[in-house]
């Protein structure tokens, strides 16, 4: 409290010396101190205004604070440095449109851009520095000019009570940052109306002047109101307001942004209710996973408003990855560092990658210089699906084992140096899966497995049950990775997997459905009749999946199509996969592998398994 209250009475101790008709001395915090000339002791024992008000270099810096009545914050107690543009600096068309302005554009444009508190003055030992104005502009200071303008000979130091004036050869230019330019958007209104209904003004005590405690509570001499956002701060993950950080800013145009609305809606269709199969909290038996079965454990989902989550998820999508920091390398290209840009890629503050470097280019319509950084006016939405609203769905470990007893899941980490030399155990592995199952910043090649010490010996045979978490209404393509025993012990048998998979999942009427993979055009599973051993198990046309037995398999369950989305609720669809094989007798645990390993079930959206098919086939 001490401490608050010595710099507060630090700040007025200039005007309580000057009063006295003692010296005219100025209080910084970087200990800045001016002993004023006796022939400058008249202006000195004046505040800024009367000192601006009677000189004849600054009518038009005096009308303007007149007009908007800023010249009572230059008649107060407040410790300022002034770098006071004179007539022939203002321009006659920039003055005109200063005069026509409101007061607070006035404000904040013209007198809090010339303006700072505490004592800055030019001298010889001046070295060249920053000087943050007012409204937080940022401005190089030097001994013989401010923001690049010369000062007028003999105009520097210009003493007053309450503070110091230079005049100023010149006009300091204001430019919005990122954030203030919202205001000023010209077509570009739904992303406008979307980010500003979630202002929000607050107290800025930084910004404001201190006063003394009353009752306990805090007070302020000169309160100072601010606006920050949340969609920026809490969805785009920026601070658009700071002048100390550089960004660039994608404004999709109203067409842009009808576009993308159109495009990302639908993934977000959801149903008044939704019931679906609990596997999280009870392990139920096979039998019971039937869509007929009146007795699968199925759990509600509360009712949700059928509009109101679609629209604003929509929204949210569209603004999601609309800026870049220039402190991550990965975003160089956008300020014009093309020499060490990485490839395509750009990195949002949103932390996503995006391969969409070219596509902001060459969908830009319109660019402009921010005080903070640039924006980019966005003609048509530059981002794939894949990579924004409806990403890749990874499941690494089922969440239900059924008709083991005493089960045990592991995780299994398989040091990459073990695996070198034996490509041919992947050989089976599209390119599009390399970047899951070999992670860059991993050593580790991973999967799951039940403990085979619980299954050794055993008539049991292991049955997984994925919950597939944040589904979309989309159609993906299902692929699930199984790793066979060589990948740990090169030694062991080699043994054929014989699987099913089947999917549990709910229409649009919020009934449970039932099916088994892959299901045809229409949506009905394939047949059950026939088997067929292949190099990949992916053939359409059978429902058991045998793959290369002694490799890692992706078994290609065909595509999918969700018509209800599971997105931030508690229920999901489900994927179980088991043997088709008995196990009852030793001659079946001797010739199949009765183990189960997954590296991961992955649900690839259509567009991006289009988007890999088409790069096999260039």
């Amino acid at each position: 409290m001490i401490s608050t209250i010595m710099k507060y009475i630090n700040k007025i101790g200039v005007v309580l010396l000057a009063s006295l008709g003692l010296v005219a001395v100025s209080c910084s915090d970087y200990d800045d101190y001016n002993t004023v000339p006796e022939d400058n002791l008249t202006i000195a024992n004046q505040t800024l205004w009367e000192n601006i008000a009677g000189d004849q270099q600054l009518t038009k810096f005096a009308e303007l604070a007149r007009k908007t009545g800023f010249s009572a914050t230059l008649n107060s107690p407040r410790f300022f440095t002034i770098w006071a543009p004179v007539d022939n600096a203002i321009d006659e068309t920039e003055y005109q449109r200063l005069l026509a302005s409101d007061s607070a554009t006035v404000v904040k444009q013209f007198f809090q851009q010339h303006m700072t508190e505490y004592n800055h003055p030019v001298s010889a030992a001046l070295d060249s520095t920053t000087i943050i104005s007012l409204n937080q502009k940022h401005h190089p200071f030097t001994q013989v000019a401010f923001d690049g303008f010369p000062y007028v000979a003999g105009g520097t130091n210009v003493p007053a009570v309450n503070g110091l004036i230079h005049k100023l050869d010149g006009l300091s230019e204001f430019h919005s940052n990122l954030y203030e330019n919202i205001d000023d958007l010209e077509g570009c209104d739904k992303f406008k109306a979307y980010v500003q209904q979630y202002d929000e003004t607050y107290l800025d005590v930084n910004a404001s002047v201190i006063g003394p405690l009353v009752n306990g509570k805090q007070t302020y001499l000169d309160s100072v109101m601010s606006k920050r956002n949340n969609v920026i701060r809490n969805i785009m993950r920026a601070d658009l307001e700071n002048e100390d950080s550089t960004y660039c800013m994608l404004i999709p145009t109203d067409e842009a942004w009808d576009d993308a609305y159109a495009a990302i809606e639908p993934h977000y269709n959801y149903i008044a209710k939704m019931d679906y199969m609990d596997i999280t909290k009870k392990t139920v038996e096979a039998k019971n996973l039937k869509a007929t079965d009146s007795k699968a454990d199925k759990a509600a989902v509360p009712p949700v408003t059928t509009t109101t989550p679609q629209d604003s998820l929509t929204c949210r999508n569209i603004v999601n990855n609309l800026v870049f920091s220039n402190s991550s390398p990965y975003n160089r290209q956008l300020f014009g560092d093309n020499a060490t840009a990485k490839n395509d890629t750009v990195y949002s503050t949103n932390r996503r990658f995006m391969t969409s470097a070219q596509e902001i280019f060459d969908k830009t319509s319109a660019t402009a210089e921010m005080s903070n950084g640039q924006i980019r006016v966005m003609d048509q939405y530059p981002f794939r699906p894949w990579e924004s609203y409806n990403p890749v769905i990874r499941v690494s470990s089922p969440m239900a084992m059924l008709n083991v007893k005493n089960n045990k899941l592991t995780t299994h980490n398989i040091p990459l140096d073990s695996l070198a030399g034996r490509d041919s155990l992947f050989s089976k592995v599209p390119e599009m899966f390399q970047q899951y199952l070999f992670p860059k910043d991993s050593r580790f090649f991973s999967y799951v497995a039940v403990d085979s010490a619980d299954v050794a010996g055993s008539s049991s045979k292991p049955e997984f049950d994925f919950a597939l978490e944040g589904v979309r209404a989309a159609t993906y393509h299902i692929y699930v990775i199984t790793v066979p025993a060589q990948v740990e012990d090169p030694a062991a048998a080699v043994k054929p997997y014989y699987l099913r998979f089947y999917l549990s999942w709910t229409d649009a009427a919020n009934k449970q459905q039932y099916s088994i993979l892959p299901v045809d055009a229409n949506g009905k599973s394939a047949s059950t009749s026939s088997e067929i051993t292949t190099d990949n198990g992916t053939n359409t046309k059978t429902v058991t999946y045998l793959g290369d037995p002694g490799r890692v398999n992706v078994f290609d369950l065909g595509e999918f199509t969700f018509p209800a989305c599971y997105y931030g609720l508690d229920a999901y669809p489900s994927l179980m996969m088991s043997h088709t094989k008995s196990y009852t007798t030793s001659s079946n645990r001797k010739k199949y592998d009765q183990q189960m390993r997954v590296a991961g079930v992955y649900l690839i959206p259509k567009e991006y398994n289009d988007y890999w098919l088409n790069l096999d086939n260039e």
